[in-house]
């Protein structure tokens, strides 16, 4: 159905918002009313600090998908589903979602095409936001609101990788465990791997083997003789729009390093030298991050290479990102930052998403995690030394919204890694950007050993066998993980009314409950699955009732 006029697309969203009243109960909204005012604050500011010759970056979003009727939408969904990869329906399967949806149909060529009349350079598609990203003169920006399927307009914002962490910050005199032989000769990374209980994983056999996981970075120097090209799946230069994530002509000095650092303590391996959790991984490598222009990342690109993830079966993604510029802490909570939209998408889609805390503890003017860790369903990462004890630099939670975080902890203080100065190269790195992809690597491995779990199995498992567990807190998280322990984590570990997880009834639980219930302090999510004690969705008087209940018939029995 082609629309010649406004008038006649205002008849097409007259049906289509029809549709939705009549057939909404199962069918997504195919049309959304523009948004008022069109221009988001940030870009408002922008545009009014600019002069008409600047170019910006900017989201454009669409009203809908040029899809007016229950038929369209069903022949676009049949499309979706046969052009859908195999690996990507059998991972989103197990979460339910093997069937593709509304947001797996492609961003309307049509209203793409009228948009670059004015002027506007492609940048990125994206098919989960509904929206393209252009570079435009500011001059042409305020005629785009004419155009009817345009909802609103926004600013691309800029991420800047956490500060890498000198030499002088890192306490010195640190114990290092003595060497133990193993199955493999680990060299200096084996401390970092016994850590987190990575080696006992490879010696029952889980190593990553048949798991995809995407990277998003600066690049990579593949040459190194530490990463294995023949498990690189896939590549892609998001900055450049080409198919080679090593540094070529025209790029910065030293562009492909940090990618490097992370490949490598991830999955990298070389006996006797070094080896990564998930050295038998597969890999899709995204460059997304441009170290000219002071070490940005646009988040543009940041999303363009979670859909490219997606769409080849990624099962895991990792990203060692810093904070956001523009952004404010009100911004942390789970809900704004368009990465961290992304990156809920991903879950949704069945992906287990791994993203830094940031390195910004000492920091004046920013203390908090950054975006996407903010994220609900992502594990974040924060940064210890050899002896398990937090670093000085790595970010705080919680969330605005008081959701505490990091969620994990590895790590990231002298974390032996492949430098890209040669092809044997090696040396310690340290930041959240380091103990990041030990915890994607380590969750690679656990889905080795269980590649039917889903991201929330992945994620509980891993949390409620780390080393703060029963009190975790806003440094901390949950703690350092253990990856073996999470391989063999019982999921029915989580009793009904054991709220301090010591195994037991105790009238401690009645006292954390009545806290609860009182609303002196917020449950966490594994706190709430304990509380909620007749799993009606609330914590309330019945939930006591019941937990004195269990005590008085079965003392202190689980």
């Amino acid at each position: 159905m082609k629309r010649n006029s406004q008038t006649g697309y205002l008849i097409l969203t007259g049906l289509a918002l029809l549709i939705n009243l009549l057939f909404g109960f199962d069918k997504p909204m195919l049309v959304y009313n523009k948004s008022t005012p069109i221009f988001s604050p940030v870009l408002q500011e922008r545009t009014d600090n600019s002069t008409s010759s600047d170019t910006l970056s900017v989201w454009i979003y669409f009203t809908d998908k040029g899809i007016f009727t229950i038929n369209d939408y069903e022949s676009s969904i049949i499309s979706a589903e046969k052009n859908m990869n195999p690996r990507t329906r059998w991972r989103r399967a197990k979460v339910n979602r093997e069937n593709a949806d509304f947001s797996d149909i492609p961003v309307c060529r049509d209203y793409v095409s009228k948009v670059l009349l004015y002027g506007a350079k492609l940048r990125t598609t994206s098919k989960w936001l509904n929206a393209i990203s252009v570079s435009i003169p500011v001059d042409s920006l305020q005629s785009l609101t004419q155009l009817e399927f345009i909802y609103k307009i926004d600013l691309v914002l800029k991420f800047k990788l956490s500060p890498e962490i000198s030499k002088s910050q890192i306490p010195a005199g640190r114990s290092k465990k003595t060497f133990t032989p193993s199955i493999l000769n680990y060299g200096e990374s084996y401390d970092q791997l016994n850590q987190i209980n990575a080696i006992a994983a490879h010696e029952a056999g889980y190593a990553g083997q048949n798991v995809y996981v995407l990277i998003l970075d600066t690049g990579f120097f593949k040459d190194h003789e530490a990463i294995q090209t023949d498990q690189i799946i896939a590549e892609r230069d998001f900055i450049n729009n080409d198919g080679n994530t090593q540094d070529e002509p025209g790029d910065s000095v030293s562009q492909h390093s940090h990618g490097t650092y992370c490949l490598s303590a991830l999955g990298g391996s070389m006996d006797s030298k070094h080896y990564g959790p998930a050295y038998e991984s597969n890999f899709l490598l995204a460059k997304t991050e441009c170290v000219a222009y002071e070490r940005e990342i646009e988040e543009d690109w940041f999303v363009a290479a979670l859909e490219w993830g997606d769409s080849l079966g990624a099962d895991v993604a990792s990203a060692s990102l810093g904070y956001i510029d523009w952004y404010e802490f009100s911004n942390l909570d789970g809900k704004t930052a368009v990465t961290t939209i992304a990156v809920e998408q991903a879950y949704k889609n069945g992906i287990v998403c791994v993203s830094a805390a940031g390195n910004q503890n000492n920091s004046p003017d920013w203390k908090y995690i950054i975006a996407p860790a903010d994220a609900e369903h992502v594990i974040s990462v924060g940064a210890v030394d050899t002896n398990g004890v937090i670093s000085s630099f790595s970010s705080r939670g919680p969330t605005y919204d008081g959701r505490i975080k990091p969620e994990v902890v590895a790590r990231g203080v002298s974390t032996y890694c492949a430098l890209p100065g040669d092809q044997t190269s090696y040396g310690y790195k340290s930041g959240t950007s380091l103990s990041t992809p030990l915890v994607a690597g380590a969750v690679a491995v656990i889905l080795s050993a269980h590649p039917d779990w889903t991201p929330d199995m992945v994620r509980e498992a891993m949390m409620m066998t780390a080393s703060n567990f029963r009190n975790p807190n806003n440094i901390y998280g949950w703690g350092l993980i253990d990856v073996m322990a999470a391989i063999d984590y019982d999921f029915n570990a989580i009793k009904p009314g054991d709220i301090d997880f010591d195994g037991r009834f105790l009238v401690s639980d009645i006292v954390k409950l009545v806290r609860i219930v009182l609303g002196e302090v917020s449950p966490h999510e594994f706190e709430f699955q304990a509380a909620d004690i007749n799993s009606d969705g609330t914590i309330d008087i019945s939930d006591i009732m019941d937990l004195v209940n269990k005590i008085l018939n079965d003392g202190n029995k689980i």
